[in-house]
């Protein structure tokens, strides 16, 4: 059960995370356009689960619904880092042990508060950087790309570029009519021979 404007619009905004290369992301999907999410999700979990990665539904805002994709054992991970986890403690995220914790208080923040801007956190943006977001009310940053930057300009821009080129590389195998399953496939096998 694929979708191709689903696993296009996946592939599109979610490369890093499905290269291995960041923790998670977020990708908004219109209802009307793709009709049957909740079983292309289950479908999509069941291939994921072999690379760490899950997707899930985070919020229904109107006519679209938010899509979270994350790897599950480095976005736990980062979460409970010294300073992350101390910076969500601050925002309410208390005594919580498991992934599943942190992500139904996130969904719970969202569906009765709007956006949070902690969700920087759960999406592996630099501390520094959320931080500045927060204090800064998303003004008087250095740079806008993938996040608004307030700290190291010189690794952002260069995570920036590498983002850029995993999208242009997994967006060409869609493109000529490869599955995500099979670049997934592919990517594992050459990763673990280059190991």
């Amino acid at each position: 059960m694929t979708d191709s404007k689903f696993e296009k619009t996946l592939a599109y905004f979610c490369s890093p995370v499905l290269l291995n290369r960041k923790v998670s992301n977020l990708v908004s999907v219109s209802k009307n356009e793709i009709t049957n999410i909740d079983l292309i999700i289950r479908h999509y979990n069941k291939i994921f689960k072999e690379y760490d990665l899950k997707m899930e539904s985070i919020c229904e805002c109107g006519g679209r619904i938010l899509v979270f994709v994350y790897k599950r054992s480095q976005l736990l991970s980062y979460l409970k880092s010294k300073g992350v986890n101390e910076k969500l403690n601050e925002m309410g995220y208390l005594h919580l042990e498991t992934l599943d914790e942190y992500i139904e208080m996130l969904r719970e923040k969202i569906k009765n508060d709007g956006f949070p801007h902690e969700i920087g956190f759960f999406l592996g943006y630099p501390i520094k950087d959320v931080i500045g977001f927060i204090e800064n009310n998303g003004r008087d940053y250095k740079y806008c790309g993938y996040w608004k930057v307030y700290s190291d300009l010189k690794r952002a821009k260069a995570m920036f570029t590498l983002y850029d080129s995993l999208r242009e590389f997994i967006m060409k195998k869609i493109n000529l009519g490869d599955s995500l399953e099979n670049i997934l496939i592919t990517f594992q096998k050459e990763a673990s021979n280059i190991a």
